[in-house]
């Protein structure tokens, strides 16, 4: 089943957030051994529990992120939580047509429910604005219900047309979402 998308359009507000006490915001480069540390968060998104060896995200950033054409290291982001990396996320701009991608979203579960979700969002949008985009878009799996809604919150909507079935999925998560209200 393909990934389901969400799309975000730039309102011109500005775009502000505040880091927590004891949060942190660093890019790729300022971390040591930061595609290891990467791969070490990025490997708690799978569905059924932890990849237990971070090799294969690793891989992954090797191939696909760095071969990104508009991936920049600057703006591959992570948080961390008293100096501990806990979450990250990659922002990718397309200066040329003026969209951006939200990509690889992830969180530790240790470090779940303290709000950095809503964080990274707020920052990612942020950072589309200062980049001067005009519209983003990420993709999402229907189980992560929790990563859904804090996209809701930071003003992505979700694609209805691109994927026949988008429509009837959106609909069960939406109601999904509604009952936990």
């Amino acid at each position: 089943m393909k990934q389901l998308i969400m799309r975000w359009v730039n309102d011109g507000a500005e775009a502000e957030f505040t880091l927590p006490e004891g949060v942190e915001l660093l890019t790729l480069s300022k971390i040591e051994d930061g595609v290891r540390v990467w791969a070490d968060i990025v490997r708690h998104m799978e569905k059924e529990g932890v990849t237990e060896y971070p090799e294969g995200y690793m891989r992954f950033y090797e191939s696909v992120m760095q071969n990104e054409e508009n991936y920049r290291e600057e703006l591959c982001f992570f948080l961390s939580v008293r100096g501990t990396p806990a979450a990250t996320f990659t922002v990718i701009c397309n200066e040329e047509s003026g969209e951006g991608y939200v990509h690889m979203v992830a969180l530790k579960p240790e470090f779940r429910g303290m709000g950095l979700g809503n964080l990274m969002s707020r920052i990612a949008v942020a950072v589309l604005k200062k980049e001067g985009m005009t519209s983003a878009y990420l993709t999402t799996d229907d189980w992560r219900i929790p990563a859904i809604k804090t996209y809701l919150k930071a003003g992505f909507v979700p694609d209805l047309t691109t994927e026949e079935d988008f429509p009837s999925r959106w609909e069960r998560i939406l109601s999904v979402i509604n009952e936990s209200k």
